[in-house]
């Protein structure tokens, strides 16, 4: 297995349980390495298991970052991902960013986040943590935008779920519509704590 030094300068950020870098020889790609364990949520294990088995199915990977395996790291083993960036070569900013800050119209913001519900919903995707933070949004062209989500997929931590959510489509297709419903509400949330605040709802009306 290939190994790999990370250093401070290659830092971008952490979620829950993971912190993500650039990957020092690839600049298109990112290492995640769990820097709390204690936790235990296998994170890097399910999300890279749930991806081979979107790809088994031949899922289109448009709002999805892939997973290329694992690899050691000089603070333990890391998966590596792609890496979302701009076509100016920018990584690009997360979902909730943009909509905190009003980057986008609120119309288009809709219009985003229902062509990605539809992708998860017409692919039986599970978005089980659905934080817009786990949500680039991409300007693949100038003032052209998609949403990719970057973490969060199939199951929070192995076990009885995790494997119906790859072997039951009944209950992969209840789960993707809930979480659906609930993503829905999330971004209502992150809209009323942006700057313009409630106000932007109505302009979208």
């Amino acid at each position: 297995m290939d190994f790999i030094n990370l250093k401070e300068s290659d830092y971008l950020g952490k979620g829950r349980e993971r912190a993500c870098y650039v990957h020092p020889e690839d600049n298109d790609k990112v290492i995640k390495v769990v820097y709390k364990s204690s936790e235990n949520l296998n994170q890097n294990k399910l999300e890279y298991n749930y991806l081979n088995f979107l790809e088994k199915e031949k899922v289109p990977f448009s709002h999805l970052s892939k997973c290329f395996g694992s690899l050691q790291t000089n603070l333990g083993e890391g998966y590596i991902f792609k890496r979302i960036k701009d076509f100016d070569g920018k990584t690009s900013k997360s979902f909730k960013y943009m909509v905190l800050n009003g980057v986008l119209n609120p119309n288009l913001e809709i219009k985003l986040l229902n062509e990605l519900k539809n992708y998860l919903l017409k692919n039986s995707i599970i978005f089980v943590d659905i934080a817009l933070s786990n949500v680039f949004c991409q300007e693949v062209s100038e003032n052209n935008y998609k949403l990719i989500i970057t973490d969060g997929i199939g199951g929070k931590r192995t076990g009885f779920k995790s494997k119906l959510y790859l072997y039951s489509k009944l209950f992969r297709k209840y789960k993707v519509i809930k979480q659906l419903k609930r993503l829905d509400k999330r971004y209502l949330k992150v809209v009323n704590d942006g700057i313009q605040g409630k106000t932007r709802l109505s302009k979208s009306e």
